[in-house]
C-alpha cells in the first residue's frame, strides 16, 4: 500500500500533456463507419466534438505511457536498495520517507487553513483531520523525490526515450526505453502493464463513436424520407411527433422536482417552467427515436464501427 501510495504521488499527480498517437486502437481505423442507403458515413463526419472525446480519451495513455517509464525506473531503483539492505520495499519507504516526516503543528494547520477560508465552506474543526493528512502526504511526495534522486545518484539508470511512442511492429516491443543497472525496460514492458487502461480506453472510444454513429444514421435517415417527401427534416420530425407529444403537468413536474430536490437547491416556483421544458424535451427525444426507429426498418443499413476485443501482448 505505502509502495504503490509513493510511486503515485510522485508520478501520477503531475499533469503532463503530450500529442502523437496513443496506440490504443484496438484495430486499423476504417473509414467508412456506416452505410446507410448507399450513403456512406465517415469518421470525419461525427463531427469535432465526437474527436475532441475520443482524443481527450487517448491523451490518457499518450501521458500514461510517458509516467509508467519512469514508475517502472523508480520500482527498479527501490526494489534494489530494499534487496540490498535486506528489507522489504515497504520497510525501506518507512525508513527513508515515512520516518522523516514531522507531523503538521496546530500553528502550522492554522496557517494553511487561514490562507484558504475564504474558500472554505466550514471551519477549522471540521476540516482539520483532512489539512493534516493532506500536509503529512505532501510532506511525504517532496521527502520522496529526494530519496529517489539519491537513488539514482547512487545506481547506473539511463532514460534512452524522452517520448515513448507505443510500437507499430512486433520488432518494436523488444525496443529499450531504460535501464536500471543494466536491467532493460522494454516497450513491452510498458504496454503490458498498460494493458488495462489502454482496454479500458478502447471500450469508452468506441462507445463514444458508436453514440455519434447512430445520431449520424438517424440523421442521415431523416434528410433522405425528408428529400423523398420533398419537404425540409425539421419539417417531417413535426409532423411525425404532432399530435403525439404529452402535455406535461404540474404535477409530473412536481414529482421530479421532489425526486430531484437536493440536486436543484431552488423553490419549485423558481424552476417549474424549465422542468417542463425538460420533461417536455425528454419526450420530444422518445418520439424522435420512436420515428428513426420505424425509418431503419425499410433502410439498409451496413455498420462497419466494432466494439474491441481483450487481447493480451504475444
Amino acid at each position: 500500500m505505502l509502495v504503490s501510495f509513493v510511486l503515485n504521488s510522485l508520478f501520477l499527480s503531475f499533469t503532463l500533456q503530450f500529442g502523437g498517437y496513443c496506440g490504443c486502437e484496438d484495430k486499423p481505423q476504417v473509414t467508412v463507419l456506416a452505410v446507410v442507403n448507399d450513403v456512406k458515413i465517415t469518421r470525419q463526419e461525427l463531427g469535432s466534438s465526437t474527436q475532441a472525446t475520443v482524443s481527450l480519451l487517448q491523451s490518457e495513455v499518450i501521458t500514461a505511457r510517458q509516467l509508467e517509464v519512469e514508475r517502472q525506473v523508480t520500482s527498479l531503483l527501490l526494489n534494489t536498495e530494499a534487496k540490498k539492505r535486506g528489507v522489504t520495499p515497504e520497510q525501506l519507504l518507512q525508513i527513508e520517507v515515512k520516518a522523516k516526516v514531522a507531523e503538521p503543528t496546530t500553528a502550522e494547520v492554522e496557517l494553511f487553513y487561514n490562507e484558504r477560508k475564504d474558500r472554505m465552506p466550514v471551519g477549522l474543526k471540521a476540516v482539520k483531520a483532512d489539512i493534516i493528512a493532506y500536509l503529512k502526504a505532501e510532506r511525504e511526495r517532496l521527502e520522496a523525490v529526494k530519496f529517489f534522486q539519491r537513488l539514482r545518484e547512487n545506481n547506473d539508470v539511463a532514460v534512452y526515450v524522452a517520448s515513448p511512442t507505443p510500437p507499430a511492429t512486433e520488432a518494436e516491443f523488444e525496443r529499450i526505453f531504460a535501464t536500471v543497472n543494466g536491467k532493460n525496460i522494454t516497450s513491452r514492458d510498458i504496454e503490458q502493464s498498460l494493458l488495462p487502461l489502454i482496454l479500458r480506453v478502447q471500450e469508452k472510444v468506441y462507445a463514444t463513436r458508436k453514440e455519434a454513429l447512430e445520431l449520424k444514421i438517424n440523421d442521415t435517415l431523416l434528410a433522405q424520407e425528408a428529400k423523398r417527401l420533398n419537404t425540409t427534416p425539421d419539417s417531417l420530425l413535426a409532423r411525425a411527433i404532432a399530435g403525439k407529444l404529452p402535455i406535461i403537468t404540474d404535477q409530473q413536474a412536481k414529482e421530479f422536482y421532489e425526486e430531484n430536490k437536493k440536486k436543484i437547491n431552488e423553490d419549485f416556483s423558481k424552476v417549474k417552467f424549465q422542468i417542463i421544458q425538460l420533461l417536455t424535451q425528454r419526450e420530444q427525444q422518445k418520439l424522435s427515436l420512436a420515428f428513426a426507429s420505424e425509418l431503419r426498418q425499410n433502410a439498409a443499413i451496413q455498420i462497419y464501427l466494432t466494439p474491441p476485443h481483450s487481447s493480451k501482448l504475444n
